[in-house]
């Protein structure tokens, strides 16, 4: 049964730079999504601890979590060069002992400093002796402003092996290449745990659980700059024993802060919203509640990262697990290489399993009219039936005159096209005007085609992804529940990563019905039709 004592690791609050109007940072807002996603505790650190000076933030923060016994104070701290800004090594820990200040956060990259044994062991000898958590950050900064894999794997293995009884935490907004790094980090350094807030990687959590134990996953939602929709559905819905899943929810970091007494309250959190966010809180999904995903690749290798489990029994068992009916499917290839190799593989995919996958012909407008033609041609008589475009990734211009070439395909054949993206606003609705029989759908979330998809009504935009808080709120409010489409971008993302923003979100449990499968189901009776 999913009830995990849920405690969310990696926790923000204070005005940060990229705050707009009305977003959430406040205690009082985390506490609130805690309740609502059934969250009992929660780490904090003062944005200002991050973004300007330790001592700011530290300073700050403990007067906040005072107020709210389940808010777990964290601080900051800078190497031990200068005791005009920090306190000397051994008298930090005191403090943090004395406030019960349960953990400490570095951030190299924002405050200039490596982890070599020269500029930070005299500030982690006394830190080891306590077996005081550490999380290092390298980068902190909001979703939409990182490139993923900042982190220097080198330095932080250095670091644990230098530091054995040292608890260290790796967190960041977003590993991706880095999992096949963070595979012989772990290997190396028993001391070492990964925050799952930056770990996106399709079955991960299952992967890092069956090779290294749950023991060395903490949960985290990386609060306020993610939701915690993402990361708790993607624990309470993984392939793992719940013994697993209630450590890593909880068990883990509760066990790492022992250092300091802290005090667990009772919490008696509100019932789930509606059945929806009860599947998402518990892993317990009932068996009619099926979904729809209009978003996915095949192919099982990437150039990026390993993917556990990728081939197609694989994915077919996890769509299976999950409950998802259906997918929208194209390869990997098309983004980086050879399409038509890609394209067979999605056309074998369909031939196996032609009631799960909607075959999409993946292209690449380089190539020139003819051979799209040919491509899209031969890609027919195999079964598939839409076009998966992604020209940002293939430096073709988002307006070129060859995306003509596909959109007047699925006009004429009354077929879906789906666009990694599909550019500015102008060059969308001359698309979706002067191709009325095609139905377009955009790659990735978005609210830059609202005024248009009030105009036309053969435009959709896809869930993936909805980050931040209240993502999937604003996008129905802005565009509409009938024309938003949960997609997974498996095997790129978790499938439940993708799933969970819109099974807990605050919006009636009809309008999730329509995003989760419902509207996709609508579609697929008039477009991409199978013969």
């Amino acid at each position: 049964m999913g009830t995990w004592d849920v405690f969310d690791a990696n926790c923000s609050v204070g005005r940060h730079l990229k705050l707009r109007g009305g977003d959430p940072h406040t205690c009082a807002d985390l506490l609130a999504d805690m309740d609502h996603f059934g969250i009992a505790e929660a780490l904090v650190l003062d944005t200002m601890s991050r973004e300007n000076h330790p001592a700011e933030g530290n300073r700050r923060i403990l007067r906040r979590a005072a107020e709210h016994p389940r808010l777990h104070a964290a601080w900051a701290a800078l190497p031990p060069w200068n005791p005009d800004e920090q306190p000397a090594p051994a008298d930090l820990v005191a403090q943090m002992r004395r406030h019960r200040v349960v953990a400490l956060f570095l951030f190299p990259t924002v405050y200039g400093f490596p982890l070599s044994a020269w500029c930070i062991d005299a500030l982690l000898e006394p830190l080891a002796e306590a077996r005081v958590p550490v999380f290092v950050d390298y980068d902190p900064s909001p979703p939409e402003h990182w490139p993923p894999d900042k982190t220097d794997w080198g330095e932080v293995v250095a670091l644990c092996r230098r530091w054995p009884s040292l608890p260290v935490i790796v967190t960041e907004t977003r590993m991706r290449q880095a999992n096949r790094y963070i595979y012989r980090a772990l290997d190396l350094c028993d001391n070492l745990h990964i925050d799952v807030s930056g770990y996106w990687m399709h079955r991960g959590i299952e992967y890092l659980t069956e090779r290294w134990g749950a023991g060395r996953l903490i949960l985290g939602s990386n609060w306020p700059h993610l939701g915690h929709g993402c990361t708790l559905a993607t624990l309470t819905m993984a392939d793992i024993a719940e013994d697993d899943k209630r450590r890593i929810a909880g068990d883990n970091f509760r066990r790492l802060i022992r250092w300091c007494g802290p005090e667990h309250p009772k919490v008696a959190l509100p019932e789930p919203a509606d059945a929806y966010a009860a599947a998402a809180q518990t892993g317990q999904r009932p068996a009619d509640m099926t979904f729809l995903d209009c978003h996915g690749h095949l192919g099982g290798f990437s150039r990026n990262y390993h993917i556990p489990k990728g081939t197609l029994g694989g994915i077919v068992a996890d769509l299976d697990r999950l409950g998802v009916e259906k997918v929208c499917a194209f390869s990997f290839t098309v983004a980086r290489t050879d399409e038509r190799y890609g394209n067979d593989i999605v056309a074998e995919a369909v031939r196996r399993y032609p009631d799960r996958f909607v075959g999409f012909t993946g292209l690449n407008p380089n190539r020139g009219r003819e051979e799209m033609l040919a491509e899209l041609e031969r890609c027919a008589a195999m079964g598939l039936r839409g076009i998966k475009l992604v020209t940002s990734m293939q430096g073709y211009p988002d307006g070129g005159p060859l995306l003509d070439v596909a959109c007047q395909w699925v006009h004429d054949h009354k077929q879906i096209v789906l666009n990694h993206a599909w550019g500015a606003p102008e060059h969308m609705e001359r698309l979706v005007a002067q191709y009325p029989d095609a139905c377009f759908f955009t790659g990735h979330a978005t609210d830059a085609y609202a005024d248009i998809m009030k105009r036309y009504p053969n435009l959709y935009v896809c869930s993936c992804p909805l980050h931040r808080p209240r993502d999937c709120e604003h996008l129905v409010e802005a565009v509409g529940a009938d024309r938003i489409l949960f997609g997974s971008d498996l095997e790129d993302l978790p499938i439940a990563w993708g799933l969970g923003p819109i099974l807990l979100a605050r919006i009636p449990a009809e309008e999730k019905a329509l995003i989760l499968g419902g509207n996709l189901r609508r579609i697929l009776a008039e477009y991409s039709v199978a013969p």
